[in-house]
């Protein structure tokens, strides 16, 4: 047996554009629903009118990129704001200046020989869109984003190897407002709005084929490794029906192409006939996925708890006993990451881009201007030993990618946690400075994983 990472192996990291990008209204950019987003009770640190800066990459994206470039990056993922690119979602001609913003990025990172991971759709709809017709609420949203789905992918052709149309597509079902701009109001508008994302996922992977057949697309789940709270079986039983709801079931769409029994029972007691047309099964059928993309943070001890509430986001994050929790009590647990990988793995047979993995952390600048996060370089470091033993034991992995790369702004929580291999200072001109762990990944990725020590 082969032991270790197999040469070819991508190294590097993940950004998201509302949470990193900033630049909301320059270069011809449209306002989008990250622009505007407003949620009750977030805390004061995550002021979502910051997010219109973020970390300002638009205007430091080459010193950024080579910071990736030193850590010796194969492989970057980053989001393309569709508001960038079509300021209204829907306009007759594509924003130039946005394009060649996103043609800057992928000269940069051939500069450096880093793959692209273009990630198309992050929760960031152009706003006009949800004027005109309440965005994902309605089919029209389908032809509007492959419209510019089209346009990226044609623009950029030869230019990126791996596309994933969705940023975590299967929390529409716990997190809607966030996503779409919109809350929905029952199950059934729930399920519209997924049954709209799932018809563009499969109409989006036949169109990046056809235009491009030499790159790759796949979904992308994210998600935690589900554990029973006890062995009472109401608990497995709480478990079992979460890790069917949140994860296999979208397995099921994005590799399996169908939706599964597990997948319409909580609709049963809707008449759907008004949301899925003759035809839309076809149109899921045919979708033509190369890989499945995978995020995780963390582990769940689910509980019972009644009325389908273990599916709420805080459910996700109850206190196991047998493992440490960050300041945001998600549960820290690399063994959670190996048997989510060879969960996935052996379930769907098709090879996985792990597309995020990293620790949010408050980190402390020393009077010499370092950041020791040794923490962080402990949380990557045991779960990169336990994504090893599941290649090693026959996972198929292409890459691994962190979140993220520089700080940016974490969706509920603003900049307070941290989670990038660069600080950015947001009081002295968003300076960016690097943390041990920058050095600590560059040995890694010297040495595809064989040296972890820290050092």
């Amino acid at each position: 047996m082969n032991k270790g990472f197999p040469e070819g192996f991508l190294w590097g990291s993940s950004t998201n554009a509302q949470q990193f990008e900033g630049g909301w209204n320059e270069g011809g950019k449209g306002v989008s629903i990250a622009d505007i987003r407003v949620i009750p009770g977030m805390p004061e640190e995550a002021c979502f009118d910051e997010f219109k800066t973020a970390a300002d990459h638009y205007n430091h994206y080459k010193e950024d990129i080579s910071y990736y470039g030193k850590m010796g990056f194969g492989i970057y993922r980053f989001t393309i704001a569709w508001a960038r690119i079509f300021p209204n979602g829907n306009d007759k001609q594509p924003n130039e200046v946005g394009l060649a913003f996103y043609d800057a990025i992928l000269t940069e990172l051939e500069r450096y020989n880093i793959q692209p991971v273009v990630t198309l759709y992050a929760y960031d709809m152009p706003l006009k869109l949800q004027k005109d017709y309440n965005g994902w609420m309605s089919r029209q949203i389908v032809e509007d984003y492959l419209r510019y789905v089209e346009t990226v992918v044609t623009r950029f052709k030869g230019r990126v190897k791996y596309w994933v149309p969705f940023n975590e597509q299967n929390f529409i079902i716990l997190d809607q407002e966030y996503m779409t701009g919109y809350k929905a109001k029952d199950k059934k508008e729930i399920f519209r709005m997924t049954h709209h994302f799932n018809l563009a996922y499969a109409k989006a992977t036949k169109l990046i084929h056809k235009i491009d057949p030499k790159a790759k697309t796949g979904g992308n789940i994210g998600n935690t490794c589900v554990y029973p709270y006890s062995c009472n079986p109401k608990d497995v039983e709480a478990a079992d029906q979460f890790a069917f709801a949140l994860g296999y079931s979208f397995g099921d769409i994005f590799v399996h192409k169908k939706y599964s029994k597990f997948f319409l029972k909580p609709y049963e007691e809707y008449d759907l006939s008004d949301i899925i047309l003759d035809g839309d099964m076809d149109i899921i059928s045919g979708s033509e996925p190369d890989f499945l993309s995978l995020t995780y943070y963390m582990s769940s001890a689910i509980k019972s708890v009644g009325d389908n509430k273990a599916f709420a986001i805080d459910s996700m994050k109850s206190a196991n006993p047998y493992v440490e929790q960050t300041e945001w009590d998600w549960n820290i647990d690399p063994y959670g990451f190996k048997h989510y990988l060879m969960d996935f793995y052996h379930r769907y047979q098709i090879p996985i881009l792990i597309l995020e993995n990293g620790l949010g952390h408050r980190d402390k600048v020393e009077a010499d201007g370092s950041i020791i996060d040794d923490y962080r370089i402990e949380y990557l470091k045991d779960h990169i030993e336990r994504m090893k033993e599941a290649v090693e034991e026959g996972v198929e992995i292409i890459g691994y990618l962190t979140w993220s790369a520089i700080d940016l702004y974490s969706t509920r929580e603003g900049l307070g946690k941290r989670y990038g291999f660069v600080h950015v200072d947001i009081e002295d001109n968003m300076k960016r400075r690097p943390k041990k762990s920058l050095y600590w990944y560059k040995k890694v990725i010297a040495t595809n994983g064989r040296d972890l020590s820290n050092d």
